[in-house]
């Protein structure tokens, strides 16, 4: 299998890490340190640079060149490989699905009303049909 299908989002070199993976290199750099594997120097700039890690990769970089033992790092809880979800938390206002049809109602009322009635005084009624649209128009706030 390809290497980076293996990897899990606990291996990913972009995850951040915290007061307990560095205090893990530190204690494994310790270990190292007390077995003469790294002198005085490197333990000091290895130990400065676990000290400010951010970065996992970061960590894992101090450790490329020393046998076990190696910082234990926890593994990320509920990730998953997939983006998350983005969810819209705007309230949704419920309408009895008749509304809709209030404009269209309203619209032939007022066509019947100058046709048959034959006043035009019925073209007054043309902005309450948009008022009302927008009114019960769908829409969310």
């Amino acid at each position: 299998m390809d290497e980076d299908a293996e990897r899990t989002p606990a291996h990913r070199p972009g995850l951040r890490v915290g007061h307990d993976e560095r205090s893990a290199a530190l204690k494994a750099l310790d270990t190292h340190f007390e077995a003469g594997r790294l002198d005085v120097t490197e333990y000091g700039e290895r130990s400065g640079v676990a000290g400010t890690a951010t970065y996992r990769h970061e960590l894992e970089a101090l450790f490329t060149d020393l046998p076990a033992p190696h910082p234990e790092f926890s593994p990320v809880v509920g990730a998953s490989t997939a983006p998350d979800r983005v969810v819209d938390h705007r309230p949704v206002r419920l309408r009895h699905p008749a509304m809709a049809l209030l404009p269209l109602v309203a619209l032939i009322g007022v066509v019947l009303l100058v046709v048959v009635g034959g006043s035009p005084a019925g073209l007054a009624f043309f902005p309450i049909i948009f008022l009302l649209a927008g009114r019960f128009g769908h829409r969310r706030f």
